[in-house]
């Protein structure tokens, strides 16, 4: 059989045609592998900023009065002093006080007064009631972040939602933040230094303007005389009227106690 010219061409053309259909109508495996690359794209541009981590054990300034509701006893304090979960506690407060079974309460230990401000405080845990008489109860410990001791106060327990963003990141000299200017006044564990992932406390609160979930910059000066140069990005995780605790989410450099914080 003669193949001529024109079939040639016509063959051609429908191989072309066939090809266009394709390209624009990928097969099903096609179509899930090419979703699968866009879920692996937006996963690297977004992660958990705000973790339970940052939500149930950091560190906050308590403006208000010590709560008089604290862990006085436990089951096994003669066999360890540090406690973890599952461990039972005896707590000087029962129904008299408002406190019922079942109930779940922040363990909270107070670590020192921090002038103009109130205590320094951190999450240590949490404590679920199983057993409530008029003046004292028991409760098991549920979650613990290390450091659960007797003598830990109880805080009301609030559920919260982490937050799932990017990091804004930060210019060295780049354009600077609007907000109010406020530093850091505390750094997690007291470490002389801080970097990524580590917490801070700032002198900047709510009557700020500042929310959760907001990012910051954070600024260094080598002199006076010298434009302040931008070193760190953080984010916003707790918040009280004249304070907030921040994560450190990126970092060029180390940051020291007394450095500028200021919004975007």
């Amino acid at each position: 059989m003669k193949v001529t010219a024109n079939s040639k061409i016509i063959v051609l053309i429908i191989s072309l045609v066939l090809a266009n259909y394709l390209l624009a109508f990928p097969s099903p495996q096609a179509q899930s592998q090419q979703l699968q690359i866009e879920k692996a794209r937006i996963f690297q541009e977004t992660y958990p900023v705000i973790t339970e981590s940052d939500l149930y054990c950091s560190y906050f300034v308590l403006e208000d009065e010590l709560p008089s509701i604290r862990v006085t006893a436990s089951e096994r304090q003669q066999e360890k002093i540090l406690l973890s979960d599952d461990d039972i506690v005896y707590i000087n407060g029962g129904r008299n006080d408002g406190l019922e079974i079942g109930q779940l309460f922040f363990l909270v230990e107070v670590l020192a007064r921090v002038d103009g401000y109130g205590y320094l405080a951190c999450k240590r845990g949490r404590v679920r009631l199983i057993n409530c008489e008029a003046e004292r109860s028991v409760g098991r410990i549920e979650k613990s972040c290390g450091h659960v001791t007797v003598g830990n106060f109880l805080f009301p327990y609030e559920e919260k939602e982490g937050l799932l963003g990017r990091d804004l990141g930060f210019e060295p000299y780049g354009e600077t933040g609007r907000g109010p200017i406020g530093h850091v006044i505390f750094q997690e564990n007291e470490f002389v230094q801080i970097a990524s992932g580590h917490w801070a406390i700032i002198d900047l609160g709510k009557e700020d303007g500042l929310e959760v979930g907001q990012q910051l910059i954070i600024y260094k000066r080598v002199s006076p005389r010298a434009p302040r140069e931008a070193i760190a990005s953080a984010i916003v995780i707790d918040l009280s009227r004249k304070t907030a605790t921040i994560r450190i989410l990126s970092a060029k450099d180390a940051i020291f106690r007394g450095y500028e914080v200021q919004a975007r």
